[in-house]
């Protein structure tokens, strides 16, 4: 049971850090003075997340939900990788 545990910590962890991550980047284009780089960030967002139609708030909602479950996608296939290349 320890083991079942443990194998959901991981990526819910890793899931709050990617949220976190994308908190930072959906606000950094406030914080951007150049407005190329506010363009090119806006548009690296939008071709990153699916639903993604700029600064407002279903495309915040819709860009974490997506970071969090891409979290538990890639702990699944680096498990996955794993139990395909163990050695027993």
């Amino acid at each position: 049971m320890d083991r079942a545990k443990n194998y959901w910590q991981i990526p819910l962890h890793l899931g709050i850090f990617f949220v976190s991550l994308f908190i930072i980047c959906f606000f950094w284009p406030l914080v951007i003075q150049a407005e190329s780089l506010r363009t090119l960030h806006l548009q690296i967002l939008q071709m990153s997340y699916l639903g993604y139609s700029g600064l407002n708030f279903s495309s915040f909602i819709l860009g974490a939900i997506q970071s969090f479950i891409g979290a538990y996608i890639l702990v699944g296939l680096w498990r996955l990788a794993g139990s395909f290349f163990k050695k027993n």
